[in-house]
């Protein structure tokens, strides 16, 4: 089976200043440029994805928030949330660029023949829901994604999968009464412990379409590792999802200040074979990952250039069949 792969990155993301004190800086880009990553970038589809419309923003998020994003930084707000989503000039302009990118991939997905693809997004999205910005999230850049493919493909039925080391809270809030996507999050334990928690299921028709598996903290690879599978193959097996989207947070690395999990980079390699292994068959490999976490810029580096060599790879459930991010595809490239 051939794979085409995509990687999506905007130089721009990186303009976002947050301060030199914030964890989620532009740092976080430029250590991801595809050069950075890809051990043939010339080989390799890139794209430079374009900020849409604002309209998209409308598929999961209420228009009076969305006017206050645009508006908060003329209004003197320094924060959309408690004090980590800083207001800068460009917040709305760089929330709005970052939500694109998983929709760009789609359009590429579906029109322009790639299976796989991996998106730089900053900010991160996980965190916002139809209502405010929470943990350095301004718009829910997976969320978005989901329900694009469904309104602008037919799709009916989307997996989000979140191994981010927080729970993907927002994302849970805005699908929780919907059976059409659903949202599994492996989290550490003690993160956003209330909203995380393994009893929080959905309601109405998105009851037991929800999952959360808090990990608890000091976890080695190995469980982690049994734990990810086992729950995967039951929730696949049970949604039959036709789409993957992976809220990819690289924060779960051991190294990772965030974190008191013990991932290493190859872990994130592993999950991702078991990602393509297990949902291949409902999806036909379709799977599209966008950046939520990382903190510490080596390690997410290294965890990136793992998953994206076996997103790239033609049958990930074989190691030998493991990289490198080499083809004949072609390259095209651009900015906003």
């Amino acid at each position: 089976m051939t794979c085409k792969f995509g990687y999506f990155w905007n130089e721009k993301l990186a303009e976002r200043n947050t301060g030199f004190l914030c964890p989620e800086s532009s740092q976080r880009v430029r250590v991801l440029t595809p050069g950075n990553v890809l051990s043939c970038p010339e080989k390799v589809l890139t794209f430079g994805f374009q900020k849409r419309d604002d309209s998209l923003l409308r598929l999961v998020h209420q228009p009076a928030y969305i006017e206050h994003v645009q508006k908060a930084f003329f209004k003197g707000r320094r924060y959309l949330d408690a004090g980590d989503t800083r207001v800068t000039a460009d917040v709305f302009d760089q929330a709005l660029l970052s939500a694109s990118a998983g929709c760009c991939a789609l359009d590429e997905m579906f029109c322009g023949g790639l299976t796989t693809a991996f998106c730089v997004t900053r900010p991160p999205g996980h965190h916002a829901n139809r209502l405010r910005a929470l943990g350095f999230c301004v718009f829910n850049n997976v969320a978005i994604a989901a329900r694009y493919s469904q309104t602008t493909f037919g799709i009916d039925r989307v997996l989000i999968l979140d191994w981010d080391v927080h729970p993907g809270n927002g994302t849970q809030e805005i699908f929780w009464e919907d059976s059409t996507v659903a949202t599994l999050s492996f989290h550490q334990a003690d993160h956003f412990s209330e909203s995380g928690r393994s009893d929080l299921l959905g309601e109405g028709d998105g009851k037991g379409f929800n999952r959360n598996i808090p990990i608890p903290p000091g976890t080695d690879s190995p469980t982690y590792l049994q734990t990810f599978d086992r729950v995967l193959e039951e929730v696949t097996g049970r949604f039959r999802p036709e789409l993957v989207v992976i809220a990819a947070g690289f924060d779960a690395h051991r190294r990772d200040p965030a974190s008191s999990l013990n991932l290493t980079e190859t872990d994130f390699g592993s999950m991702t074979k078991s990602v393509l292994r297990i949902t291949r068959s409902f999806t036909g490999g379709k799977t599209l990952s966008l950046l939520e976490g990382g903190y510490n810029t080596h390690s997410l580096r290294l965890g990136v250039i793992e998953h994206c060599e076996v997103l790239a790879s033609p049958s990930p459930h074989l190691d030998s069949d493991r990289g490198p991010l080499a083809s004949s595809w072609r390259q095209e490239t651009g900015s906003s």
